[in-house]
């Protein structure tokens, strides 16, 4: 996962190509940070 302050669309399809499985632009919600993490964590 990537916590990046890069918000354009490269930059997320960059991260997602390096091997990120989820990537949320700074500043983010903590609700949202937690349904990422626990999406991931399901698999």
């Amino acid at each position: 996962m990537i916590c990046s302050t890069k918000s354009e669309e490269f930059d997320r399809y960059w991260g997602m190509k390096q091997g990120a499985d989820a990537y949320i632009t700074k500043p983010f919600h903590p609700t949202e940070l937690l349904k990422t993490v626990k999406r991931l964590l399901r698999g």
